[in-house]
């Protein structure tokens, strides 16, 4: 146990202090968009530390707490977490997020619900770390909280922070992060694209009708597992029907779930005259070997389907045939760029993550991740003109990437910190998604950000846990880090 440990009561104090504070955030419902109450209780706790909490319009939660005696020539520093979580309920478990609370749980070494619902450690634990550090005697400077809302859909929160709540700030230390050891010092920025076109149809006539359909890919997150090689369904069909050497119709095209998901599913309708069917078993018979060869690592699971269905009685015209799979087979998938500071973690990226018709429209679905703001302009213009050629209006909604360095003088005092109390050193990195402090270092880029946390497991699922021995370890880095802090001259 080192000295910091002892003088915070030991592990065993520390473990039931922060899952006493969590205990209370849980016993109030707080979805995306339903954060009210929660940010009223922890208004309340702010008073209770000696703050004056200042509530906004979108219900983000700031207040100040001054140092502590001999340390007020400190520079500031703002604590900061979410205070929304991702619902995920279990099904048949009759879990209502907008009513029910969390039975969080400490069994066998871990924090966990009692499987109803996702736990809501993120980032409730960080938020409950940083109130109960609040209240022990600590060599700390003056501290600003910040708790935000709706971080969980597109930093909405932080969106809409006031410069102001960031001014004077020299450090920035968001309690985000799910691994012990890791500061992370910058994120991707994101661009969510959608594309439409009216759907024009015309009588599917006489033939035959096939539906093609690719189904069991892997998928993911278009930012944790884009890297990771896995087969995109919805590029694969449309090479396949792209490369077609007679004619035929499109009566039908979807595939995939979302944005920011990595499809695993895609589903067309074609129709044909008898006379090129066998040519078109064929075709589809050496695309399948084709992508079993290419994915059997990444996806062992998919599986390529071609069989006969009934006559539709529209199909698209070829126009629209054309334009959706000149659409579909030119915007960018994948991996592009590698980041030059951070080995291993990618720079820039896009994913083609779902093609669908809706209300007479074909639509389809592009998320691009970039740390450079000149890649994602690049791939952004590319789509534009792309779209533009195909008849597609386009729409983007996104956030700025935060422009990390390893050398983060936040992060490095961090480390120094984490080796004194836990005997290694922390792991300084980026990572391919997007972070509050994206819209914070917009705001303030006079200010040092890191972001850390405790460890969390499964998180956004049912199964989400919490291995209880870190945070001992996690409340002595948060601690150590605001002492050091506090003995600097401001």
């Amino acid at each position: 146990m080192t000295e910091l440990t002892a003088r915070l009561g030991g592990p065993e104090a520390i473990t039931a202090g922060i899952v006493a504070e969590f205990q209370k955030m849980c016993a109030v419902p707080h979805p995306s968009h339903g954060e009210r109450a929660v940010g009223r209780l922890l208004a309340r706790r702010l008073e209770a530390l000696g703050g004056v909490p200042v509530m906004d319009a979108a219900g983000n939660l700031t207040a100040d707490l001054p140092a502590a005696p001999g340390c007020g020539g400190a520079p500031l520093t703002i604590l900061q977490g979410h205070m929304d979580m991702v619902c995920a309920v279990r099904p048949g478990s009759g879990y209502e997020p907008e009513r029910d609370p969390i039975r969080a749980e400490a069994a066998d070494g871990f924090l966990r619900s009692d499987g109803r619902s996702s736990l809501g450690a993120d980032n409730g634990l960080g938020n409950a770390a940083v109130l109960w550090l609040l209240g022990r005697k600590l060599e700390r400077g003056p501290v600003r909280v910040i708790f935000t809302v709706a971080e969980e859909v597109g930093l909405a929160g932080a969106r809409e922070v006031d410069p102001s709540w960031l001014a004077g700030a020299r450090y920035l230390l968001n309690t985000d992060g799910f691994h012990l050891g890791t500061a992370v010092v910058g994120s991707a920025g994101g661009r969510r694209e959608t594309f439409s076109r009216p759907l024009a149809t015309c009588p599917a006539g006489a033939g035959q009708a096939f539906s093609i359909a690719l189904s069991g890919f892997s998928g993911g997150h278009s930012g944790d597992d884009i890297h990771r090689g896995r087969g995109n369904p919805v590029k694969a069909l449309t090479a396949l029907l792209s490369a077609l050497p007679f004619p035929w119709a499109l009566a039908d095209f979807s595939g995939g779930q979302a944005h920011n998901a990595i499809p695993t599913w895609a589903a067309a309708v074609v129709t044909l005259s008898p006379a090129h069917v066998p040519a078109l078993k064929a075709a589809f018979a050496d695309w399948a070997a084709a992508l079993e060869a290419a994915h059997r690592a990444s996806d062992p699971n998919f599986r390529a389907a071609l069989e006969e269905t009934a006559l539709p009685e529209q199909a698209w015209d070829n126009a629209c045939r054309d334009a959706l799979l000149a659409l579909t087979g030119g915007l960018t998938h994948g991996v592009q760029r590698w980041h030059a500071d951070f080995p291993g973690v990618v720079s820039a990226s896009a994913n083609l993550g779902r093609v669908w018709t809706e209300d007479g429209t074909i639509k389809a679905a592009e998320f691009i991740r970039c740390a450079d703001p000149a890649d994602e302009a690049a791939m952004a213009g590319a789509h534009r003109r792309l779209a533009e050629a195909s008849g597609f209006a386009a729409a983007a909604t996104g956030y700025p990437a935060w422009q990390g360095r390893p050398d983060n003088p936040l992060a490095l005092l961090m480390d120094r910190v984490f080796r004194r109390e836990a005997g290694r050193g922390m792991e300084i990195s980026a990572v391919h998604v997007g972070l509050e402090p994206s819209f914070f270092q917009a705001k303030a880029p006079e200010v040092v950000m890191a972001v850390s946390g405790p460890d969390i497991l499964d998180a956004h699922s049912p199964d989400e846990r919490a291995p209880l021995s870190s945070l001992p370890v996690y409340a002595a880095l948060l601690a150590g880090t605001l002492e050091e802090i506090g003995h600097q001259q401001g």
